[in-house]
Formats: C-alpha cells, sequence, structure tokens
C-alpha cells in the first residue's frame, strides 16, 4: 500500500466551487489545516468569494450544529489559467466537484496544468481525485487528459501525476440565498484507492486510503444513493418538499427499509462483505436524512431519473443482481416503477421520459433500463408499472 506523508505546500486545489467543492472538501482540507484555491467557472460566485476571502459552513448531525469560517482561500475563474496555475503549480492535490458531465471541460485545465510542471521540471508528484458521484471517475479524467499532452508532457505524466479513484459522501444542500453561506451534514465517508497514489499520499485525516475502493464506492453507491432514492421518488409521490419529512413519514420509511432489507444481501454477495454491517450502513439514512435544519429537497433527489433507472445506476444494477442470485428485489422494482411515474415541469429528463412512455407504452421500460426486452427485470417493471396506484 501506498504510505502516506504530508507535502509542502499545504494547499489544494479544488476545481468546482459549489455545494460540494466548498460544503464538504473545502471545508474538510481547511479543518485539516490546509490552504484552498477554489476554480469555477461563476464568475459571480468568484468574485463574491475573492472580496469576502470567506464562506461559512453550518454543519448539522442529528443533534448538534457548528459553524466553520473557512477564510484560508483563494479563488479563480476558469478562463485565468495563467493565475490558476500559478498558485497550483507546486501543489500535491487537485480535487474535482463538477459534476461527471463537466469533467471534459476540466481535461484541459488540468492538462495545461501537468504540461506546466513537466516544463519547469517540478519533481514532486501531483495527484489528482476526481470527487464526483460516479464509478472510476479519476480514470475517466485521466482518460480525457493524457490526450492532450505532448509526448515529452505525457512522459512526465505517467512518472509524476497519479488518478486515484475515490468515493464520496456528504449531502450538501444548495444555498437558499446567501452562496456564502452553506449548510451540510457534519458527516463525512470519503475513500480514496490507495494503490492510484503516485508517491506519497497527501496526508488529510479526513481522507481515507483504502485497498477495496470497488467495494467501498458499490456500499455508498447502492446503499446510501439506492435507499436515497426510494426515500426521494416514494417521498414525492407522498407529496413531501424535503427528505426530512419523507424520513418522518411511516409509509415512506417502510418502503426505505424495505428496499435496505433488499440490497444488503446483494451488496455483501456481489463484493464480498459482511450483510450486517452493510444493512447498518444503509440504516444510517434514518438518522442523516431526519435532520430537518437541511432542508435537503426532494426534487434534488429525484432530478434527472433517467440517469438513475440505468443499467449500471442505483436501482437497476442491483437488482439485476438479484435476479442473477435468487434474492428478492420487490421494493426495487416498485420503486423503479415510481421513478417511471415521475413527472415535473422543471426536471427536462422527466419530460423526455414521460413523451417516451406516452409513444412508446411499456416498450420504453427496456430503453430506459439499458437491458433487452425479454429481461426479467424488464417484464417485471412493466408490470408494477401498469398496476401503480401510487404510495
Amino acid at each position: 500500500m501506498t504510505t502516506t506523508a504530508e507535502a509542502a505546500p499545504r494547499r489544494i486545489t479544488i476545481i468546482g466551487a459549489g455545494s460540494t467543492g466548498r460544503g464538504h472538501l473545502g471545508e474538510l482540507a481547511f479543518e485539516a489545516g490546509w490552504d484552498l484555491v477554489f476554480v469555477d467557472k461563476d464568475f459571480d460566485l468568484v468574485s463574491r468569494l475573492t472580496r469576502a476571502g470567506q464562506y461559512t459552513v453550518d454543519l448539522y448531525g442529528p443533534a448538534h450544529h457548528r459553524t466553520v469560517t473557512v477564510d484560508r482561500l483563494r479563488a479563480y475563474h476558469t478562463s485565468d489559467i495563467d493565475g490558476i496555475i500559478a498558485a497550483s503549480l507546486d501543489v500535491p492535490l487537485v480535487l474535482t466537484a463538477v459534476f461527471s458531465h463537466n469533467l471534459h471541460q476540466v481535461a484541459p485545465l488540468i492538462a495545461a496544468l501537468i504540461g506546466a510542471r513537466a516544463g519547469q521540471g517540478i519533481a514532486t508528484p501531483l495527484n489528482v481525485v476526481c470527487c464526483e458521484n460516479m464509478q472510476d471517475s479519476s480514470s475517466m479524467l485521466r482518460a480525457q487528459v493524457m490526450p492532450q499532452l505532448s509526448p515529452a508532457q505525457a512522459a512526465y505524466a505517467e512518472a509524476q501525476v497519479g488518478f486515484p479513484d475515490c468515493m464520496i459522501s456528504r449531502v450538501v444542500p444548495l444555498p437558499d440565498e446567501d452562496p456564502l453561506r452553506l449548510v451540510a451534514e457534519d458527516y463525512n465517508e470519503w475513500t480514496v484507492d490507495a494503490h492510484q497514489f503516485v508517491g506519497p499520499a497527501v496526508a488529510l485525516p479526513c481522507m481515507e486510503l483504502v485497498d477495496n475502493q470497488a467495494a467501498r464506492l458499490a456500499r455508498k453507491f447502492f446503499m446510501h444513493n439506492g435507499a436515497h432514492a426510494v426515500c426521494g421518488y416514494m417521498g414525492f409521490h407522498r407529496g413531501h418538499t424535503y427528505i426530512h419529512q419523507a424520513v418522518a413519514d411511516a409509509v415512506v420509511l417502510e418502503w426505505v427499509v424495505g428496499a435496505i432489507e433488499e440490497l444488503a444481501p446483494i451488496v455483501a454477495r456481489r463484493y464480498g462483505l459482511d450483510a450486517g454491517s452493510v444493512r447498518d450502513y444503509g440504516l444510517e439514512l434514518g438518522a442523516r436524512g431526519a435532520i430537518a435544519p437541511m432542508r435537503d429537497l426532494i426534487l434534488r433527489v429525484v432530478r434527472d431519473p433517467l440517469r438513475k433507472l440505468s443499467r449500471d445506476e442505483r436501482l437497476t444494477a442491483p437488482a439485476v443482481m438479484a435476479l442473477e442470485y435468487g434474492l428478492p428485489c420487490e421494493h426495487l422494482v416498485q420503486t423503479i416503477a415510481a421513478v417511471l411515474h415521475y413527472h415535473h415541469k422543471d426536471d427536462p429528463q422527466s419530460l423526455v421520459m414521460r413523451a417516451r412512455l406516452e409513444a412508446e407504452g411499456p416498450a420504453a421500460v427496456s430503453g430506459f433500463l439499458g437491458l433487452p426486452a425479454d429481461h426479467r427485470l424488464v417484464r417485471l417493471v412493466q408490470d408494477a408499472y401498469a398496476a401503480w396506484r401510487g404510495v
């Protein structure tokens, strides 16, 4: 395993100064004693951060509240390539928090930074960690960065730049009014693949180096994101606005617990984990989701239904595994039916989904799930969709 060592300077660059970038990654790195370089494409946000020189995060746990003021920071617009490189030239760690569909916009900036480091012969390693809610995000970014490098720069990157894959978990809702005051849950799970670091890993106590990154990511993705989706869609159909309202609804909670009971043995069997500990991990959603001051909008949780229904996502993937193993998946099937019946005028994917269902009927399910039309899960979902009477 890669050993852990602190590197100078104690400064980290975070590309993406939104809720996750500041309310999760930035807050944790700041509390660990690191200075921050934020990069964002939002001119107004960068200007506000520069003028204020700080922002505040209100952290809530099930029975406590604390406030952290983050003030050791600089902020740059993505167009200020020279400024970003100057501030980031010798940092040991670059983090991204931009959403997976924006990684292609990050790749040229990372390539420019690597090129500058190579040109100056900087011998200390750089590790780029994509903190996105997806599998193999850092590896995906690497695949987009490397073709943009010259042969000499690519050789430098092979020797000096790592792209360790990671998983993060903390809910940070979008700020209501003041973009410089964030609310977040006082919870952190952040794992990084220890074997993918180049050189000693940066010593961040909030960043756990692991040997089983795939298993940890799957546990989080299916148990937390999966159960969160159940809570969100069932809560939506029950007329709730916030997750804490849905968690307090006995009907919704019964669906969530039922889904967790199905998910735990699936994840445990696929990834060689203990089913009891996986189940307990999933049930943490009850306490985490019940914090009213978080005001975690259900519409945030349920947005982009087509992505959440796809083959490798949080509902379809474990349901397919369950059928392979001969395990129950009724709650997962019913949740997928609930997703198909979800519709909101401000969610473009829900409008596309509704249009396809109206045009194609249940036959559209196969395409949504990325499965053959004769797959057993497709038939189960089609039946559940047709029989849907609400929650």
